[in-house]
């Protein structure tokens, strides 16, 4: 069921997998800072309603390059509130540009997101098996 749409971000919850779809478009390639932040506190707003417990980030059409100071953000912001809630669980699907790519598995990397059991896959039917095996 679709719980967010933007021309950066789809959302997507599937209550009995307790899983959320999050899906970046082309558009981000366009995207400012100040955007990514507002698409990111909408999507904590959303998850904090629903509550998932796995996620799917599809950021293979991510063209947006995620800046040091904006993962430091994600970090600080985002994920203690993620985990709380007891979301810790993510099975990413890839950008095919690696700068993209980098930067978000940089953000990952850092203090709070090596608290989630992350994976990376080529597709979403291959991340989507793995997550809810889980």
């Amino acid at each position: 069921m679709e719980v967010y749409n933007s021309k950066y971000l789809h959302l997507a919850f599937f209550a009995e997998q307790e899983l959320i779809e999050m899906t970046w478009l082309p558009s981000t390639a366009t995207m400012t800072e100040e955007e990514y932040k507002k698409e990111f506190l909408n999507y904590l707003e959303v998850i904090l309603k629903v509550r998932p417990k796995k996620i799917i980030p599809d950021t293979s059409n991510m063209l947006f390059p995620i800046s040091p100071d904006l993962q430091v953000w994600t970090n600080q912001t985002i994920f203690p509130p993620s985990l709380e809630m007891g979301l810790n669980k993510a099975a990413f699907v890839v950008s095919q540009k690696m700068i993209a790519q980098l930067s978000i598995e940089q953000t990952m990397e850092e203090h709070e997101g090596v608290k989630f059991i992350t994976r990376y896959f080529d597709n979403k039917e291959e991340a989507k098996t793995w997550i809810t095996s889980l």
